[in-house]
């Protein structure tokens, strides 16, 4: 009898304390990018007047640069706490996220962090200049003196992004890896990075919306995924060579199944597609409708935000006319041309 009730006791104990444990697991974290069904992108030319666009625009998303360029491109200045706060409202009084783009994989001349002597001789940890893109160098990602400029201080840009009120960080060059060598060591070397990253992030602003630009092979690791809200893809139908034509039906089905894997986890996609011709524009449409991914699409310069949003996500009209406010003689897309299906990563030597 008293075997018995020893296992009755000990049975009610292990229930009672799964019981409290399920009680106390947190919920699960809400994506703060489910609202958003139309989205614009623009990093260069964030002048009043295009800040003006922007708050007068009905889009429930725009991703811009942190910084307006002072004349010549020379040097950042920051937006202000009082500009993102405007471009946050819509005409209608309802809110707008207003996401900042922030480069991991790339230095770039005209940043705060960037030193005179550097034009002379570069660090060890910052390698060649981009062809594409005159003033961006390669670094080496996984450097601390490369991650401390990006956060982990005050003086970081995480750290300024937050202090003016961005919704959240749109992680651009995550991609830079493969420059060092498509291997496994290069892929978990930007997969530690976004981790430790987004954790810091919520650490500072715990509802910031993490999204991710291309990239997209790094997904097939739980911790990437873990660490993002969303995921945008530049070029998924169209323009990989950054010639308006259609992909390859391999690069898009490659890239199509892990977004697809990343939605059904609960990510958000977003797609941007640099397009003028009005077939293609309607294809991307039906295409992403289908997929249930929110597109955008407009000049590949990024220099001003497309036309109003139309029913269901679906960004129609051609760029907005306008002047152009401090325009960077360099005005360029950030993204490079793409890749192909990404190919297993090769194992390193040991």
């Amino acid at each position: 009898m008293l075997l018995i009730w020893t296992w009755i006791l000990g049975a009610t104990l292990i229930v009672a304390q799964a019981g409290g444990a399920e009680a106390q697991a947190p919920a699960r974290r809400a994506n703060p990018f489910d609202g958003a069904k139309s989205w614009a992108y623009q990093l260069n030319n964030l002048g009043p007047a295009q800040q003006a666009r922007i708050a007068a625009s009905p889009y429930d998303l725009v991703v811009i640069d942190y910084a307006q360029s002072e004349k010549g491109d020379l040097i950042e200045q920051p937006l202000t706490a009082e500009e993102v706060a405007r471009m946050k409202v819509k005409p209608d009084g309802g809110k707008r996220l207003i996401i900042a783009y922030l480069s991991i994989g790339e230095s770039e001349d005209n940043r705060y962090y960037w030193k005179a002597e550097w034009n002379r001789k570069r660090p060890a940890w910052m390698g060649a200049e981009s062809k594409e893109w005159k003033g961006n160098f390669l670094v080496k990602y996984w450097e601390p003196v490369w991650q401390d400029f990006i956060f982990g201080n005050a003086q970081s840009y995480v750290d300024r992004i937050v202090a003016a009120g961005f919704d959240g960080f749109y992680i651009d060059r995550a991609d830079a890896y493969y420059r060092f060598g498509d291997t496994k060591e290069a892929r978990d070397r930007m997969a530690a990075f976004l981790v430790k990253l987004s954790a810091y992030i919520r650490s500072k602003k715990p509802d910031a919306g993490i999204m991710m630009q291309n990239a997209e092979e790094l997904l097939d690791r739980p911790n990437v995924v873990a660490a993002i809200d969303a995921i945008a893809k530049e070029d998924l139908i169209y323009g990989i060579t950054h010639r308006e034509e259609l992909n390859k039906r391999d690069d898009i089905d490659y890239s199509t199944k892990l977004l697809r894997d990343a939605q059904a986890a609960g990510k958000a996609i977003f797609v941007v597609e640099y397009l003028k011709n009005p077939k293609n524009i309607a294809d991307a449409k039906q295409r992403m409708t289908d997929l249930g991914f929110v597109l955008y699409y407009g000049p590949r310069g990024l220099f001003e935000i497309a036309a109003a949003p139309g029913a269901g996500g679906i960004t129609p009209g051609p760029a907005l006319d306008g002047v152009r406010e401090n325009a960077k003689p360099k005005a360029k897309s950030k993204a490079p041309v793409a890749k192909k299906a990404a190919p297993k990563p090769k194992a390193t030597a040991n």
